[in-house]
């Protein structure tokens, strides 16, 4: 009679004369992702060891910057590159376009949750790239020792006036992230970037707002000191430390700064930076950051993984998961009353005063200089030189019509 395998096994068991041998488990496969320093710390301690896919081990690697985060992925090869990028929305789409991102497939258990204009902005030629997780956008932060928030820039300027004679503000409302963040400063008093066509969203190539008739005799008449140079009103180049120390009156900025305000001890509202007279909306620049799968997964052979690690992020666990450790607004309509009243109010300000940031058209330098970087030097000149209100901003505003025909074109 013939033994079975599986009763010599027992028999040699029994007298040692097999050893058992335990069978090794398959390592997990690694799914990398790449952040910048705003969202990356954030990831880190929610996505790295969380098996949202069981067989993959997810690693966050951290960039110093934006810039340092777009330039690596630029040059990144397959031996090099991400997985995963966690980046904005609009990002995907440029690489989409030079195909190095995957096209996704959007449940429509998410598509009911997401907001429309959301998925819109991660979407061409009919395709979604990425998964929107947070509103990138702005509000004005305002520091209650100044006394209630202002209703009108009016009132800002008026109470900027005082703390300054008196010597506790040097800085009325700074732009805490730059030029970037400038819009609502610009929108208050008469200014912006570009107009749009009728009643629409899109946006009115020739119609650059940089240097209207307001916004010129606003900046002499509020922004202005005896000397033609700043008066201490608005600052843009690393203003956030005035804030924190309680020597500015409003900082508008995102919510990623709120843990540094805090910190700091500040007493502070949130809302959108008023207009001038009270009337109508200022703007802020409104994006979307997210998710978006590389080509690279496949040549790392976890595109399958990589792919239920988005379809966790898209979940509304993953979304509030993803919310809570950012401490951002979230486009995941089913999520936000779980999210804090902080968060709510920047979520509140972007969809009252949003504006779509168009990167094709901010981004573009056919001009000789990008929309951020025209500001830059705009605002150097004005504000720190002293030179021509009307003469710079008639300049800058040239060189944003060029920029913003030709963007338009890839937008």
């Amino acid at each position: 009679m013939k033994k079975t395998i599986l009763g010599a096994i027992l028999a040699g068991a029994m007298f040692g004369s097999v050893a058992i041998v335990p069978v090794a488990q398959a390592k997990d496969k690694v799914i990398v992702v790449w952040a910048d320093e705003k969202r990356g710390p954030g990831l880190k301690k929610f996505l790295e060891g969380n098996k949202v896919v069981p067989g993959y081990d997810i690693q966050v690697k951290v960039y110093a910057s934006y810039d340092a985060l777009d330039g690596a992925y630029q040059k990144a090869t397959a031996a090099s590159g991400p997985d995963i990028m966690l980046n904005p929305v609009g990002d995907a789409l440029q690489y989409a376009k030079s195909g190095k991102v995957l096209p996704l497939a959007i449940p429509a258990s998410v598509r009911k949750n997401m907001s429309a204009t959301a998925l819109k902005y991660a979407t061409y030629r009919d395709r979604v790239y990425a998964v929107p997780l947070d509103i990138d956008t702005t509000s004005m932060i305002w520091n209650n020792k100044f006394g209630a928030a202002p209703k009108t820039f009016a009132e800002l300027i008026e109470t900027f006036e005082k703390a300054k004679a008196a010597g506790t503000a040097t800085v009325g409302w700074c732009a805490g992230d730059g030029t970037w963040g400038a819009l609502p400063f610009l929108t208050a008093l008469g200014g912006g970037a570009y107009g749009y066509v009728g009643r629409t969203t899109t946006p009115d190539v020739n119609n650059v707002l940089l240097n209207t008739p307001a916004l010129i005799a606003n900046i002499k008449k509020y922004a202005l000191g005896s000397d033609g140079k700043s008066n201490g009103l608005f600052a843009w180049d690393n203003c956030k430390a005035a804030f924190t120390s309680g020597k500015a009156l409003a900082m508008n900025t995102g919510s990623w700064n709120l843990p540094d305000v805090k910190s700091a001890g500040i007493k502070y509202t949130i809302l959108p930076t008023p207009t001038l007279d009270g009337k109508g909306v200022t703007r802020q620049w409104a994006g979307y950051g997210g998710a978006w799968l590389t080509t690279f997964a496949n040549d790392h052979k976890v595109a399958l993984g990589a792919r239920k690690v988005m379809n966790y992020l898209a979940s509304e666990e993953g979304s509030l998961a993803y919310a809570l450790a950012m401490e951002r607004p979230s486009p995941n309509q089913a999520i936000t009353s779980k999210l804090s009243d902080d968060v709510q109010g920047f979520a509140e300000s972007g969809s009252k005063n949003g504006a779509v940031q168009v990167n094709a058209l901010l981004g573009e330098n056919a001009g000789g200089s990008n929309y951020y970087d025209v500001l830059g030097t705009v605002f150097k000149d004005i504000f720190v030189t002293g030179k021509d209100v009307k003469t710079t901003l008639d300049a800058g505003a040239a060189i944003l019509k060029a920029n913003f025909k030709v963007g338009i074109t890839k937008a």
